[in-house]
């Protein structure tokens, strides 16, 4: 993704983002009997699932430790030789974290279905809100984030280039 796409996407995630969160706050302010509660539960379950340390930060860091490990016993088993264990960075442990915050993520929407399936529609309206806000505000931190990390890592790049070749 280029720069300019993931600051326009993060700048559009924003602006729907506290849309929608303008909204929610419209309606408590209308007098919604609905406990604030359950919106943040929305917001919970939007960054225990959708976000980086849910669902997806978990297969992103399996797949990533899945094609080291094939990539280390291809090169090993190529030259006939241990690589040196010194030279890689240790392992963070993030894929626990990620799989613990999906698996409480998924206990949590147990939870909310068997609430809306019991008879309390009521609490539909604001999860959803609460998920879409927490997706839309994290995904942008997240776009922006990145597009800003390209510029610094790109520049980076430039000024050690020219400060080495000169």
């Amino acid at each position: 993704m280029s720069t300019t796409g993931a600051a326009a996407g993060g700048i559009g995630a924003v602006a729907l983002g506290l849309v929608v969160l303008f909204y929610q706050i419209g309606q408590w302010r209308g007098g919604d009997p609905t406990p604030k509660i359950h919106f943040f539960a929305g917001l919970a379950l939007a960054a225990l699932l959708f976000l980086g340390g849910g669902i997806l930060g978990a297969m992103g860091g399996a797949a990533a430790a899945l094609g080291d490990g094939v990539g280390t016993f291809a090169l090993e088993s190529a030259v006939d030789a241990a690589g040196k264990a010194g030279g890689r960075p240790p392992m963070t442990g993030g894929e626990k974290v990620g799989v613990s915050g999906a698996i409480v993520g998924l206990c949590l929407l147990a939870l909310y279905i068997g609430l809306i399936k019991s008879g309390r529609h009521d609490l539909k309206s604001p999860v959803i809100r609460g998920s879409l806000v927490g997706i839309w505000l994290g995904a942008s931190a997240g776009l922006i984030g990145m597009a800003m990390g390209l510029i610094r890592t790109s520049g980076n790049t430039v000024g050690d280039i020219l400060l080495h070749s000169v």
